[in-house]
């Protein structure tokens, strides 16, 4: 996973230690269910916090906003399973993607292939 994510970028003088360990709860929620569609609201109360902070502390922190950071975990997560899935449509329900092509153009976007295409260059090797 930090192979697809990266590391934290962000060192700005306000990332102190406890928002670091707020960024991090948030992402352990996201993590905890991919298939979920949290909504903002949801990830703040399961840490306590509200959107409007999270949003602002996750995006110092992390130096991109939370659902971009979600859509990022769930494409890290479709790499691992590829090689399992024959159907890719499920594979993109499973991790909750909206849909077939939805799924298939963010992996495009963030890999420069489709899931299709990743999936046959696995198999051929």
């Amino acid at each position: 996973m930090r192979r697809a994510l990266g590391e934290r970028t962000s060192h700005a003088a306000g990332a102190s230690f406890g928002r670091e360990k707020l960024v991090d709860r948030a992402k352990l929620a996201l993590a905890s269910d991919l298939a979920r569609r949290w909504t903002l609201a949801e990830v703040a109360a399961e840490v306590g916090v509200s959107a409007v902070y999270l949003t602002q502390v996750f995006q110092q922190v992390e130096a991109m906003p939370l659902y971009r950071y979600q859509l990022r975990l769930r494409l890290a997560r479709a790499l691992d399973l590829l090689g399992q899935y024959d159907d890719l449509t499920a594979l993109g329900m499973d991790l909750g993607f909206s849909s077939h092509s939805h799924f298939s153009a963010a992996f495009r976007q963030a890999y420069g292939r489709t899931p299709k295409e990743f999936q046959r260059s696995l198999r051929l090797r």
